[in-house]
């Protein structure tokens, strides 16, 4: 199965990059390919994982007045801080058993931080670890088994749903440390909180273009016109799921 990398840099609204993920899922299958994609989000953002207490642990009625765009991901985990500044990837492809899936999560971040490591900085991925689950706190509080970390800093968060036998994992890779923008919307106390760190990664063209360049030498071809027009186009049905409050504060 050949392997596709789409560079889609131009910023867009939470809802449209969740909606995108979710047809990327969808299309790559039906295209017979595996896709990476990297894109950024349109000013600051919070996403909260698909069965997270979003209600308890946070503040609507702060984050709305600060109009902070929140939508809820497909995926598994806690709250994350997109910074306009900052980066995301998304790869789909299939997977077989539970252990294809532990397997791919591990992969992928050994991937990623090579191709980080090229770019200069010293990187390593995370002892196992419990998960944190669904208690109070968000994604970078604290590193869990295999993400990836930049002196000590977690600097991806990933996370996974599979389709049928298709597998969606994205993840936020913070080029700052950006945890301190959560805390004044948190309505819980955090379990664990990560000390704030000055680490830091070249900005996000320079991490999309290290991982770009990883990805094409492995044999990754770009997205032809014909795959994005395809993904965009039935990206348009999930967007109104995405955008619904009753999706994003269903808990």
């Amino acid at each position: 199965m050949s392997s596709v990398l789409w560079m889609d840099l131009e910023p867009r609204p939470a809802a449209d990059q969740m909606a995108i993920d979710t047809a990327t899922v969808h299309i790559a299958e039906q295209a017979g390919v595996r896709v990476m994609r990297l894109y950024r989000w349109l000013g600051d953002s919070v996403s909260f994982g698909a069965n997270e207490a979003a209600i308890r642990h946070w503040n609507r009625h702060a984050l709305e007045a600060d109009q902070v765009p929140c939508v809820r991901r497909p995926t598994g985990g806690r709250a994350v801080w997109h910074d306009h500044a900052d980066l995301t990837y998304a790869w789909t492809g299939p997977v077989t058993d539970h252990a294809d899936v532990r397997r791919i999560y591990r992969d992928l971040h050994e991937r990623l931080a090579a191709a980080i490591a090229a770019a200069g900085r010293t990187t390593a991925l995370a002892a196992d670890r419990g998960i944190p689950g669904l208690v109070a706190g968000a994604c970078f509080d604290v590193p869990v088994g295999g993400e990836v970390l930049v002196d000590g800093r977690k600097v991806i968060g990933s996370a996974q749903r599979v389709y049928g036998a298709r597998l969606l994992q994205h993840g936020a890779i913070a080029v700052q440390d950006q945890q301190h923008r959560l805390e004044p919307y948190r309505q819980s106390r955090a379990t664990t909180t990560a000390a704030p760190s000055t680490a830091a990664l070249e900005d996000a063209d320079a991490t999309a273009a290290a991982i770009a360049a990883d990805w094409q030498q492995g044999g990754a071809c770009q997205i032809g016109e014909e795959l994005t027009s395809r993904i965009l186009l039935a990206s348009v049905e999930y967007r109104s799921h995405y955008l619904d409050p009753a999706w994003t504060w269903r808990r």
